[in-house]
């Protein structure tokens, strides 16, 4: 009974360490995260990348999906619905950047570099963060602020979702990166 109640708690030990670990992004996400954060500090030497949920990433995919819960293989309607759904999720504050594309033969670092070429401006003469990209740039306000920009804490959400099948299946990811506003200081 003994032995039992140890083995248990070992056990439980483990299960709790993995979990606090992890966390709830996935390892994938994580190593995404890792990528891309070391490419932002091109643009801002203090930016940071946090893998979070897939809660974002996933509200968007599961707006492209038809009443029988089928994602729509109609990817014309894709960007309006992926806008839609992530402007009733995020607040008013807060620039979002999003970005799908097919995962076949892609590395993390291929995804990260992905997600940076959406979310960066490079220029011959400075490399910064391009809040222009940011579907929503033109809605982000804080209030009693004129100026504001990306701050330093960027969040990143993804989720992998297949469109057909057999042959025809294709592999996407759906990325979501969200930073809020800061106010425009010197």
């Amino acid at each position: 009974m003994k032995m039992a109640k140890k083995l248990l708690a070992l056990v439980l030990t483990g299960v709790m360490a993995m979990s606090m670990l992890t966390g709830c992004a996935s390892i994938s996400s994580r190593q995404v995260a890792d990528e891309l954060e070391g490419m932002l500090k091109v643009a801002n030497s203090k930016a940071t990348v946090k893998a979070v949920d897939d809660d974002l990433a996933n509200k968007a995919v599961t707006a492209i999906k038809d009443k029988d819960g089928k994602i729509k293989t109609d990817t014309t309607t894709w960007d309006a619905a992926f806008k839609t759904a992530l402007k009733a999720e995020v607040k008013g504050d807060t620039y979002v950047w999003y970005n799908y594309f097919e995962t076949k033969k892609l590395t993390k670092g291929d995804k990260a570099q992905k997600i940076a070429k959406n979310m960066m401006l490079v220029t011959p003469f400075a490399t910064e963060i391009n809040i222009n990209n940011a579907f929503n740039h033109s809605d982000v306000k804080i209030d009693g602020v004129a100026k504001i920009k990306a701050g330093d804490k960027y969040e990143l959400s993804m989720k992998e979702f297949s469109v057909g099948s057999g042959n025809n299946k294709v592999d996407y990811v759906m990325v979501v990166v969200t930073c809020k506003a800061v106010e425009v200081t010197a």
